[in-house]
């Protein structure tokens, strides 16, 4: 997929690159459009710099939260914020689509609404993250245990394969 902002190459790319600048190094955003544009800069930091292994769901549930994406890019985002690893292929599969699609909206939310830009900001996008899952390593279900477990199944699986192993040895 060319047409990204993370390659500069973004629909409304001259807009947000003004936007950025009403986020903060480190912290909450002072205003609404700030703390918008903070959500969308993680899903995307997310995306293309750590597979979506981290918690982002904080940002998308914000935005969603304040009318700035539809549900049906919500719902493409959202599974993938808890921690799934991202096995895609950058090349305009359906999450990198959203994503982008969420850049678009947020954007367009805040050209359209211009009083978030002055409005002070209550909240931060991380008041709204859901809590981390845990995915098997073997299926990608969600497991039970910490990052790098299995699933009761694929533990199952892999203990009967063990005790066989044993078995012929």
């Amino acid at each position: 997929m060319e047409n990204t902002y993370w390659s500069q190459n973004g629909k409304y790319q001259a807009e947000y690159n003004r936007l950025v600048g009403l986020m903060p190094a480190v912290g909450d955003a002072e205003t609404v459009a700030g703390e918008m544009i903070r959500s969308v800069s993680r899903l995307g930091h997310e995306l293309y710099n750590n597979g979506m292994g981290n918690n982002s769901s904080g940002a998308v549930n914000f935005l969603w939260a304040r009318s700035a994406i539809d549900s049906k890019t919500h719902e493409a985002i959202h599974p993938m914020t808890m921690g799934r690893i991202y096995n895609g292929n950058y090349n305009g599969d359906s999450l990198q689509v959203a994503i982008e699609s969420a850049i678009d909206q947020t954007i367009r939310y805040i050209l359209d609404n211009p009083t978030v830009e002055i409005a002070p900001n209550k909240e931060s996008m991380f008041d709204h993250s859901d809590e981390d899952e845990h995915y098997c390593e073997e299926c990608d279900d969600i497991a039970d245990g910490s990052w790098g477990s299995h699933c009761q199944s694929c533990e199952d699986h892999i203990e009967e394969v063990n005790e066989e192993e044993e078995e012929y040895s």
